[in-house]
């Protein structure tokens, strides 16, 4: 954990003091710091992202370079998920398999790939995904990932 950038959970309290922009930011101590639904000009922590997934334009190359993303985009040909890592310029598909686990390819020792697991924020289908998305009026949208330590 040292040398990473905190960055507030997305539910829960936002502790300022683990924070390395605290004594200048304009949000500590703010009682709507950690409300995701108001603008960083009214309270909202820097580092937190909005219901979209995005954070103050100050805080963004740092975000992306501490934390997975999964990229989530509604087009005519239907929805497109990708994974940008922590330090990795290529961004990765997401894939779906029948049994419900997301995944991403990842290259193993020769030509074989392995398909490692994600989880973001509890969204078990497409459509889950679609209706999230709905719900804001986008159609283009961020979710934190979590990658876990097993393959499908």
């Amino acid at each position: 954990m040292a040398g990473q950038r905190y960055f507030p959970p997305l539910h829960g309290r936002i502790e300022c003091e683990k924070c390395d922009i605290a004594s200048t930011c304009p949000s500590c101590g703010k009682y709507q710091r950690d409300r995701r639904d108001v603008t960083f000009t009214s309270g909202r922590c820097p580092g937190l992202p909005d219901k979209k997934g995005f954070v103050d334009k100050s805080q963004r190359e740092l975000y992306a370079e501490a934390v997975p993303l999964v990229h989530a985009q509604s087009c005519v040909g239907g929805l497109t998920l990708f994974l940008t890592l922590p330090g990795e310029r290529r961004r990765r598909r997401v894939y779906r398999t029948k049994s419900g686990f997301w995944y991403f390819r990842e290259k193993g020792e020769g030509r074989s790939y392995s398909k490692r697991c994600i989880n973001f924020q509890r969204l078990q289908s497409r459509e889950a995904v679609l209706r999230e998305m709905a719900l804001l009026r986008t159609d283009y949208c961020m979710f934190r990932a979590v990658v876990e330590d097993y393959c499908v």
